[in-house]
């Protein structure tokens, strides 16, 4: 297969349904989890392992949606217009000051490149009014969508509901390149049988030099975090890790929910030797 790079990443070109793919890692910088969280100890039925993120019980607002709305069940993502600042209205209309730990953090933040080419996470802070900011990192000319997912801490249910929003912006002239970096030997395969509109596992080995990596740093409460957009429309599917690494293969597993068939671009993140890589694999769901 070949690779192209695509900005601080390398994008594998070509897709997969029942074969595995494979991508070569690139380092970006790193954004630590919150400290406080704890490890589970190891996951029954997948023999020795590292200790397990700790993400609690949530349930999706949303279980099929594309996170392409701005608004979903009252809450609404308000981004201004420089992209330094956002915030995220309740049901109330009243600016969210409170959230449930989502996943070691209270916000997840992504900036993705309508034609997938360039993609971010970010950290943004939150001041005491609920306004988010976040140092928009350098863009090159385009069409670009800002993602966050939370959890709301006041369900009706009882247990807290992650949303994904979305808000679409674009960047007109030159603002800046993103610069260069040079990959390291982590090669990452992806495998599993995704199906549109079900819930089903994926299965991540990443290897450096031919190797099992045996070691990680947890990265936004996970081992390896994936992230999966559409093509075409850039629809969300945010794909929670299962548990740890099993020992002596550099697996684990996630649990994956596509709501569209097509070409999706999963992007993989994982902290090895304190730096944060990121590679980028196509899979195509029926």
């Amino acid at each position: 297969m070949l690779l192209a790079a695509a900005g601080l990443l390398l994008s594998l070109l070509g897709g997969c349904t029942t074969s595995s793919s494979s991508g070569t890692a690139q380092p970006t910088d790193g954004m630590p989890g919150m400290p406080g969280m704890t490890g589970m100890g190891d996951m029954p039925g997948m023999g020795d392992v590292t200790s397990a993120p700790t993400t609690p019980a949530l349930a999706a607002a949303a279980p099929r949606g594309t996170g392409l709305s701005s608004t979903l069940n009252g809450y609404t993502l308000v981004t201004d217009p420089g992209g330094g600042t956002f915030h995220i209205t309740g049901p109330s209309g009243k600016t969210v000051t409170r959230y449930q730990p989502y996943e070691s953090a209270f916000v997840l933040c992504y900036v993705i490149r309508t034609d997938l080419t360039a993609f971010h996470y970010l950290q943004p802070a939150m001041r005491e009014d609920g306004t988010w900011t976040v140092a928009p990192p350098p863009l090159p000319t385009g069409s670009y969508r800002t993602f966050v997912s939370f959890a709301a801490p006041d369900s009706s249910e009882g247990t807290p509901l992650v949303y994904q929003l979305s808000s679409p912006f674009t960047i007109h002239g030159t603002a800046g390149s993103i610069p260069a970096a040079s990959a390291d030997a982590y090669t990452l395969s992806l495998s599993g049988i995704p199906k549109a509109g079900t819930s089903g596992p994926l299965t991540v080995t990443v290897t450096k030099n031919g190797k099992p990596v045996t070691s990680f740093q947890r990265f936004l409460d996970a081992y390896v975090h994936l992230t999966a957009f559409h093509a075409g429309d850039l629809a969300f599917a945010h794909i929670l890790s299962l548990g740890g690494i099993q020992q002596g293969s550099g697996t684990t597993t996630a649990e994956a929910l596509f709501p569209e068939s097509g070409t999706w671009r999963v992007f993989a993140q994982f902290e090895a030797g304190g730096t944060v890589q990121t590679a980028a694999l196509t899979i195509n769901v029926p």
